[in-house]
């Protein structure tokens, strides 16, 4: 897990420790904050859903209609008159399928790639279509990417649209209810530290639904819920946010 998280971030020029680690899933909170260790991630920021976080993003998430086409031509060689009524028959086609098209955002974007490459990068296309502007979007982005750019033609290869027309989320509320602290257990974590490998904690166990907003807490502790768990390991501390959020943080200490 932790290679599939460096290959998104280091590979592309991004510095995993600079950033919050989301976690989701049934088992994902479980992992989490050993995964975060093993990459200098110092801050595990864990959903009230996240058991269900697919589920929760279909009520949250905008409406979206996306239209593709493909248009391969030299980016030099690209007329924009042409490309731009390209670009009106996209929107026509994604605004179609909106339930309020009036009120639908239109983005234009385009896929192009060096000459013989066999990958593209997406960039904003803009409008009016301007050849040269969307070449350097597209040198900037393979830079910024894979480290570097090239002195070849760039090529166009698909032209795309994308509809969006905004909806409001489902806003989160948390209220503390019945006792936070469930059970005391016996747990090894096994950090990676060979002297704390086969050491054992004494480890809290809370309900999550019985956390209160603003509540910080020292690992190790386990905190359940119907849809999944969450491990803080020793040396992490748990706050609680205002809507349930749980945000584990590693070497920190509990008010």
């Amino acid at each position: 897990m932790a290679r599939a998280i460096r290959s998104a971030t280091v590979e592309r020029g991004h510095d995993p420790r600079g950033f919050g680690l989301v976690a989701f899933g049934g088992a994902g909170p479980m992992h989490a904050a050993a995964l975060a260790a093993d990459l200098g991630i110092g801050t595990v920021v864990i959903p009230p859903a996240c058991g269900v976080l697919s589920a929760y993003g279909l009520l949250a998430a905008d409406e979206r209609h996306d239209a593709v086409r493909t248009h391969r031509v030299p980016v030099a060689e690209a007329d924009p008159d042409a490309v731009d009524e390209r670009y009106a028959a996209l929107e026509r086609e994604a605004l179609a399928d909106a339930r309020d098209p009036e009120t639908a955002a239109v983005d234009r974007r385009a896929d192009l790639r060096y000459t013989g490459q066999s990958f593209e990068l997406t960039v904003d296309a803009g409008e009016p279509f301007d050849p040269e502007v969307v070449a350097e979007r597209f040198h900037a982005a393979h830079e910024a990417t894979y480290g570097y750019r090239m002195d070849e033609l760039v090529d166009v290869v698909n032209l795309r649209v994308t509809a969006t027309a905004g909806r409001s989320a489902p806003a989160p509320d948390h209220e503390a209810a019945g006792d936070a602290l469930t059970d005391r257990r016996e747990a090894r974590f096994g950090t990676g530290a060979e002297s704390d490998a086969d050491a054992v904690h004494e480890t809290l166990v809370y309900a999550w639904s019985g956390l209160s907003a603003g509540r910080t807490f020292d690992g190790p502790a386990v905190v359940e819920q119907a849809e999944s768990t969450v491990v803080v390991p020793p040396s992490w501390t748990a706050a609680v946010g205002e809507d349930g959020t749980l945000v584990l943080s590693s070497g920190g200490d509990s008010e």
